[in-house]
């Protein structure tokens, strides 16, 4: 049985529905001004009955762009009149028969062999060719393109086609109702996450759009707009309720599921079209990525579904960390997700080492070391160092420690300092760094940085101060102030994509000699006046960037 929201939240969705009516009017005026995407529809004779979306080739720098604008893709997709798998059924699937990363790589398998696998009559490919901010001269905006087909899996015959893509400047109005449901999520998600889901949703609405759609065998499925929840972004303990609410089409029957925690528990019509449900956490719930799903169905029980595109939902009591570490420690999987609630301090002569799976949070401080570190990810189980909430933690500070730490296939988010070391050794692999403050700050030490993404940081992505480091095989794009800022080091950096940084790409200062960044991708063009500032020399530059781990 769905319990009865609080008072705060039913008065804060309700102001919701108001802002949806007012923007949702002003959508229409701005929609007139701009002609919508035409695709290419080539043959809508006998359209499909049965269609899988397959999983979309991420080809950003974003590592969640194909599989965000995958989902929001399906979400508009299920209220047509296909038969559609849900998304999991189909990687399921998939993995099972050793396709899932041949697919998500970008290399091709034939329809119809996924037809045949997967019981369709038709697939929707997809490439995210763009989601995230891009910097421009005098302006910034959020961009997202997709590039589509539906194909017959018998024939291999395209039936229909578009690539499209959108722009959001920033304080743009969302058009679509996920896109003003993100902007009222504010304290729950970060700002950067709110626009990447506001760009794929009016992105993969407009493209759907545009989707023959055959006529319904009986009634049409009822319309979802868009479904949103408070659990974005924290831990939900026992005796805390998850609420969501869910937009759509009125009198209808709503429910939704957190599988295998719970399946199809009921929501209520609180006002027409707005659907209201909650749950209270039990003692012994515990699911460290649950997936969430909203349905909507008629009295006929012809349905609709949205997938969450917010975020896994966290649920259950974590292990607690004490403030201090005085001898060697292993974090491990099995005792995951562990919780940091002040500041965790590693001190001298103890070695912390944090096992591949490993989840730990931190709630207001961060990581201080002293001894020594090691960070032991794989490709297929990553470390993730976060916060526990929407407010950031102080990150990874790293100090004096001459030891040989290694940070090898981690992901460290939302901190004011995604990596700080200071006289200190470390060697970083394989690494994320991604809506932190400052991604990577290095003082007096020595630092090797290789197949690692460094990304929309609020500030610079890499600093360092009279420090040594190579930075090679990496992503440095969409920092806020710039890629590089070096002040009196010794830096190689070669053999890295560097390109769509805010101020700047490299900037030098006090620098004790010419900086080698030679060898490296700077996006179509060659860097324009202002984005190599001081002393570096980058001839020859890379014809054509260099691909990436994460692109799965």
């Amino acid at each position: 049985m769905s319990q009865r929201p609080c008072g705060r939240f039913e008065i804060h969705k309700l102001t919701c529905v108001s802002l949806f009516i007012a923007v949702l009017c002003t959508s229409c005026m701005l929609r007139m001004l701009q002609p919508p995407p035409t695709p290419a529809v080539l043959d809508e004779q006998q359209l499909p009955t049965k269609v899988a979306i397959i999983p979309f080739v991420n080809k950003t720098t974003n590592p969640d762009a194909g599989k965000v604008v995958r989902k929001m893709f399906y979400n508009f997709f299920s209220s047509l009149n296909y038969r559609d798998l849900e998304p999991y059924v189909i990687d399921d699937t998939l993995r099972r028969n050793n396709l899932y990363q041949v697919i998500t790589a970008g290399d091709i398998v034939s329809p119809r062999t996924l037809g045949q696998l997967l019981g369709v009559d038709a697939v929707i490919l997809g490439e995210v060719r763009s989601l995230g901010k891009i910097y421009a001269l005098v302006y910034s905006d959020n961009q997202a393109g997709l590039k589509a087909q539906m194909v017959r899996c018998n024939t291999e015959e395209v039936i229909w086609e578009l690539e499209h893509t959108i722009h959001l400047e920033e304080g743009d109005v969302p058009l679509s109702p996920l896109g003003l449901a993100t902007t009222v999520l504010k304290t729950a998600i970060n700002h950067q996450q709110a626009s990447h889901l506001r760009a794929a949703s009016e992105l993969c609405m407009q493209m759907v759009a545009t989707i023959p759609n055959p006529p319904a065998v009986t009634e049409p499925p009822p319309k979802i707009q868009a479904l949103v929840h408070n659990g974005a972004g924290r831990l939900l303990r026992p005796g805390n309720y998850l609420r969501v609410a869910m937009i759509g089409d009125q009198n209808q029957i709503a429910s939704w599921s957190i599988p295998p925690l719970f399946a199809d528990l009921p929501m209520r019509e609180q006002k027409p079209g707005v659907y209201i449900g909650a749950y209270r956490v039990k003692t012994h719930d515990r699911l460290p990525n649950g997936r969430l799903i909203g349905y909507l169905r008629s009295k006929k029980s012809v349905g609709s579904q949205w997938m969450d595109t917010l975020g896994p939902i966290k649920i259950g009591e974590p292990t607690l960390l004490p403030s201090a570490i005085s001898k060697d420690r292993i974090l491990n999987a099995d005792h995951s997700p562990y919780l940091v609630k002040d500041a965790l301090v590693v001190k001298a002569g103890a070695k912390l080492t944090v096992a591949p799976g490993t989840v730990v949070w931190f709630q207001s401080l961060g990581l201080i070391v002293k001894g020594e570190l090691h960070i032991m990810g794989t490709k297929d189980n990553p470390v993730q160092l976060a916060s526990l909430g929407p407010s950031s933690w102080k990150g990874i500070f790293l100090v004096q420690s001459r030891k040989d730490n290694t940070l090898n296939y981690c992901t460290i988010s939302n901190a004011e300092f995604g990596f700080r070391a200071a006289k200190s050794k470390v060697s970083i692999q394989n690494c994320q760094f991604h809506e932190n403050v400052w991604g990577i700050v290095l003082e007096e030490g020595s630092t090797d940085i290789s197949g690692s993404l460094i990304r929309t940081s609020a500030k610079t992505g890499i600093a360092a101060r009279k420090a040594t480091v190579s930075v090679e095989a990496s992503i440095i794009t969409e920092n806020g102030s710039g890629g590089f800022l070096l002040e009196n080091s010794e830096a190689r950096i070669t053999q890295n994509n560097i390109e769509n940084n805010g101020s700047w790409e490299i900037k030098v200062l006090d620098n004790r000699g010419l900086v080698n960044a030679s060898h490296n991708w700077w996006g179509n063009k060659d860097p324009r006046d202002g984005d190599i500032i001081g002393p570096v020399a980058i001839q020859p530059v890379l014809q054509k960037p260099i691909n990436f781990f994460w692109h799965e």
